[in-house]
């Protein structure tokens, strides 16, 4: 998952560089799968059609991707259905997607899909999503990728853009309408996806769908996390999504600490134990979180809300410049493996679920939780103002449109929410009610904290 402990930030000089049937009513050109986008793209041969593609995307300059992000990426698209994986329809939940599984040991892929991937030993190793229900694929590939321009915040899970044989996804999604009932959320999500992909080049959403030949369905596969689960931290109710983020702005803890003015020194202390270390780690997540969602429209997010558990500790064999040790955090290892010495297990935000943004309702701004920042991680606020200084640029719109598939629709409202966050962000540090205080590295040193600059 992506995540970063320091960061270096050159990026000025990169300027040359919950209803279930929310539809955008954006209109996308139809996608043309074998143009060249990406990195690479991988090819998956359908026998008697054409053969499905795999992108291994672009990475936007001097954003952050880790190891584990990139090799992620590749594994995603080395997937094969025909060959090393078996793809079985979504059947509970609400939307309409394809499950990606490992083979178990001595089975093969149509096995599995016999006992629709209830096999023992077959994980889910991924998820396919199109612009269906409440999802859009340029959501899920511009979280990935905006996360990353951020900072590599929030654990995002890599996204790839991928194709599936259109009669092989139409005979899954009868299958799927066959073992749902005709009352479920999700048997309905369903029919209205199987009525645009048998219409085919008549249908009415086909360049949100389908790629410009019709013979394939296009959408985003992600990977599908493990061990995560559901942050109750962060949830605090409600009867839709209006309700859920109003509450969380006036009921949620989290919320009201971060909400504060003063330094965040006087919240919380600065010695390094779980209570202290997980505090400060709530409140940049919690910050995070309103940033990227204030940013991409999110419309679905309360409720959506993950986190996977960390080690944090303090490397002594590894020192800041000043002779302190250096605070590190990664992944907690498998139980076999020992943790790192004197290490505390902590709680990190993972979102998992940003399919339902973009050119979706944006309820972060609509509730207002980003003008109740008081405090903020400043390698994040940072990177707001510089991702704004090279907003207009060519070659930024260029990643966005090509590589995310944003129309220009899209861009023009992710970018007029970039405008306004960083000129109130920016605002409020020189008012002195924001301070650029989460800096974790920084208040769990001996060393005096000093107040951050709002300028770059």
């Amino acid at each position: 998952m992506s995540r970063v402990m320091t960061i270096a930030i050159p990026f000025a000089a990169l300027l040359v560089s919950g209803a279930a049937l929310c539809y955008s009513t954006n209109a996308l050109a139809a996608l043309a799968a074998d143009a060249q986008r990406g990195e690479k793209l991988v090819e998956h041969p359908v026998p008697g059609r054409k053969s499905e593609v795999c992108v291994i995307p672009k990475h936007f300059p001097n954003a952050v991707y880790s190891d584990a992000d990139l090799k992620a990426e590749g594994q995603l698209c080395d997937i094969d259905e025909n060959s090393n994986a078996a793809v079985c329809p979504k059947t509970n939940s609400t939307n309409p997607g394809l499950d990606f599984y490992s083979l178990a040991q001595g089975s093969t892929s149509k096995g599995i899909v016999s006992v629709n991937c209830k096999k023992p030993g077959a994980k889910k190793i991924a998820k396919y999503k199109l612009s269906t229900s409440c999802s859009y694929t340029p959501s899920i590939l511009g979280y990935y990728h905006v996360a990353g321009m951020l900072g590599g915040i929030a654990n995002v899970p890599p996204a790839v853009l991928r194709t599936f044989d259109l009669q092989n996804h139409i005979a899954l999604g009868r299958f799927a309408l066959g073992e749902t009932v005709q009352s479920a959320l999700i048997h309905q999500t369903w029919a209205s996806l199987m009525a645009q992909l048998t219409a085919g080049a008549r249908a009415s959403r086909r360049d949100l769908l389908l790629t410009d030949d019709f013979t394939q369905s296009y959408g985003a596969l992600s990977v599908n996390p493990r061990q995560e689960q559901f942050y109750k931290d962060f949830f605090n109710g409600g009867a839709n999504n209006i309700g859920r983020a109003a509450n969380f702005r006036d009921k949620n803890p989290i919320m009201a600490l971060l909400s504060r003015s003063g330094d965040i020194s006087a919240a919380v202390g600065r010695t390094f134990n779980v209570e202290n270390v997980q505090k400060m780690v709530q409140l940049r997540d919690a910050a995070n979180l309103i940033v990227i969602d204030t940013l991409m429209n999110q419309q679905d997010r309360f409720g959506n809300i993950h986190y996977i558990e960390s080690y944090y500790y303090l490397d002594s064999k590894d020192a800041n410049s000043d002779g302190t040790p250096k605070l590190k955090w990664k992944p907690k290892l498998k139980s076999d493996q020992a943790p790192p010495a004197n290490s505390l297990v902590i709680k990190e935000m993972m979102l998992k679920d940003n399919d339902c943004g973009v050119a979706k309702q944006n309820l972060a701004k609509q509730a207002g939780l980003a003008r109740r920042l008081g405090h903020i991680d400043p390698a994040t606020y940072y990177r707001i103002l510089q991702f704004d200084a090279i907003a207009d640029s060519p070659s930024t719109k260029q990643f966005f449109t090509e590589e995310l598939l944003f129309t220009s629709r899209d861009y023009v409202s992710v970018r007029g929410n970039l405008r306004e966050l960083a000129a109130n962000l920016h605002q409020a540090c020189l008012q002195g009610k924001l301070k650029l205080d989460l800096d974790l590295p920084a208040h769990f040193s001996s060393v005096p904290l000093k107040p951050r600059r709002c300028e770059l």
